[in-house]
């Protein structure tokens, strides 16, 4: 009994201990990188904005000093968005994307489009990080969260590939270098 229990300890540590080294860096699926990069994808909003400071997920995320995330990057909308990916390969997608000003405010469960750029482009205090480029729905609009798992074969999948046009969104800083909000939300 002793012996079992001092295994399932090293186990469960060893376990523990592989679980938070996978934090420090951030982990990427070639499979799933070469579906998805470059490339929109519907997805949901994992974590939605906050209406009344920036949102930061320095302080969740190594992955945000990774992709070095400064006060610039403060300045401006983001959302945490995630797809579960079923149709064309199995797999989760979690992404910080930059929303811009013509997306209304995203909240928890809504849909949206995002534009996943290339991972090694990635630099969130020059802005260059995943888009969101349509809102599709709300949270609580079933019939539209189902219209569109019909349309796509699933939840969240590939909606388009290569890179769109994007020279129609404006990105106008939000907030202060402290997270406050500077412009009313509308």
């Amino acid at each position: 009994m002793k012996k079992t229990l001092k295994n399932l300890f090293l186990v469960s540590a060893t376990i523990s201990s592989l679980s938070l080294q996978g934090c420090t860096t951030p982990h990427r699926n070639e499979g799933i990188s070469n579906l998805i990069m470059n490339n929109v994808v519907r997805m949901y909003v994992n974590w939605g904005e906050y209406p009344d400071k920036a949102w930061s997920p320095a302080s969740y995320n190594v992955a945000a000093n990774y992709y070095h995330w400064n006060e610039n990057s403060i300045q401006y909308r983001w959302i945490w968005p995630q797809a579960n990916l079923r149709r064309d390969l199995y797999g989760v997608v979690n992404e910080m994307a930059m929303v811009p000003d013509e997306i209304p405010f995203l909240r928890h469960g809504d849909l949206v489009d995002v534009y996943l750029p290339p991972f090694e482009t990635y630099n969130y205090g020059e802005m260059r990080a995943p888009i969101v480029i349509r809102f599709v729905c709300s949270a609580d609009d079933d019939a539209c969260q189902d219209k569109s798992k019909k349309e796509l074969g699933g939840k969240n999948e590939v909606v388009s590939k290569g890179k769109p046009d994007l020279s129609g969104f404006t990105f106008t800083k939000k907030f202060d270098k402290t997270g406050k909000r500077l412009v009313p939300l509308r």
